[in-house]
């Protein structure tokens, strides 16, 4: 077994979901998400994070430049797009999202949508959910300082 992952496994991490403990990410004005593991417990190779989308709420169409990203739904209904596909995920269906490929979802249910989400490496998904959070919170969204700093490009 190797040094890294001897120190991967050395922070347990055990939250709660959307317990007001975790810090809440606006990501657009109807869906958010917190951090349940961090880079700091994974030596950045993983985060995971969970999320609530509100019914008619979207994930914008984007891709990942540096990232692979898998969402698992734990309850609600989404139709999703990946790539020119366009699919209808409820709760327990999983997509995987490839860096470079675009993706979407929205909620077309009639509750909020529970999500899981795990990005691969997890170097900057806290701090770029912490940036695109104080963007929608300003109302002035700054796409190219997005794209810049941590490799997510709006369509």
């Amino acid at each position: 077994m190797n040094k890294k992952t001897l120190e991967t496994n050395k922070k347990p991490v055990v939250k709660k979901w959307n317990s007001n403990e975790n810090e809440k990410f606006w990501m657009t004005e109807r869906e958010f998400t917190s951090i349940v593991v961090g880079k700091e417990a994974t030596n950045s190779e993983y985060a995971i994070t969970d999320g609530i989308i509100e019914p008619n709420g979207f994930v914008p169409d984007h891709y990942h430049k540096w990232e692979d990203q898998t969402f698992h739904v734990i309850e609600g209904k989404l139709e999703a797009k990946i790539g020119n596909e366009t699919f209808v995920i409820e709760s327990g269906d999983s997509i995987h999202c490839p860096r470079g490929i675009s993706h979407y979802m929205k909620n077309i249910g009639n509750e909020n949508a529970k999500l899981i989400s795990y990005i691969i490496p997890g170097d900057w998904a806290k701090d770029f959910m912490a940036e695109t959070s104080r963007q929608v919170k300003s109302g002035k969204m700054d796409l190219k300082l997005i794209e810049e700093k941590y490799g997510v490009v709006y369509l």
